[in-house]
């Protein structure tokens, strides 16, 4: 005995059966990823350029190296306590000689920098295509760490220049790279911000000076690269 199965009901289950495939041929990875873990830390490294000031003494810049903690906050924002080392040089400058051949040496420059820093993540708690830009900006201090070098001998001590312990602003971009679930690769573009305090000698009105300021602000751009791991 034959037994037959309306055309109906074979349409319905051929349907039925093709819908599981059509959804999973239809459906379309999303390059957005959320990212899991709220920390993390890692080491820095990169190069400082910063204006040396109207006569010049200031510190130049130089290499940087140091260490970053970040923690993400709530959606886009986060916070994060960088500090550094800022390893260069900056020009020896005695007031005393004329313009143009003021510098008599050489000095060797260590600056420590301690700030915090908020950050604002354009992709807010995701990356796209495991790449999250951000924005930053943040205060904090930078302070001598080297003291008076030899050639700073060749100068009276009015003379010499003192970097001491200064505000340290900072506000830049940069972008972070999720290799993984635990491993950042990220790159910083940061401007710089801090006082130079001017030597006395400099404000003697016998040797010509006139109208100069007690301290100045220098800018500066620091480019970094650093790994983190998050946890």
């Amino acid at each position: 005995m034959k037994v037959r199965i309306p055309c109906r009901v074979l349409g319905l289950w051929a349907a039925t059966a093709l819908v599981p495939a059509l959804s999973a041929a239809q459906s379309i990875p999303s390059p957005y990823r959320y990212i899991e873990s709220r920390q993390e830390a890692g080491l820095i490294l990169g190069r400082a350029s910063v204006n040396t000031g109207r006569f010049g003494y200031g510190p130049s810049g130089g290499t940087i190296y140091g260490a970053r903690w970040g923690i993400n906050l709530s959606g886009p924002m986060g916070l994060e306590l960088v500090a550094t080392g800022i390893k260069g040089t900056r020009d020896v400058i005695d007031p005393s000689h004329a313009e143009g051949n003021r510098k008599v040496g050489t000095a060797d420059v260590l600056l420590g920098t301690i700030d915090g820093r908020l950050r604002f993540s354009l992709t807010g708690d995701r990356t796209w295509h495991d790449l999250a830009p951000f924005i930053v900006a943040g205060a904090g201090v930078v302070f001598d760490l080297s003291g008076i070098q030899p050639a700073d001998d060749l100068l009276t001590a009015s003379d010499q220049f003192k970097f001491g312990t200064s505000f340290f602003g900072t506000m830049g971009g940069g972008v972070r790279w999720m290799l993984t679930d635990r491993l950042e690769l990220r790159g910083d573009g940061v401007f710089s911000l801090w006082k130079l305090k001017t030597p006395p000698g400099f404000s003697d009105p016998t040797l010509g000076f006139v109208s100069v300021a007690k301290s100045e602000w220098a800018n500066g751009a620091h480019f970094t690269l650093s790994t983190a791991v998050r946890f």
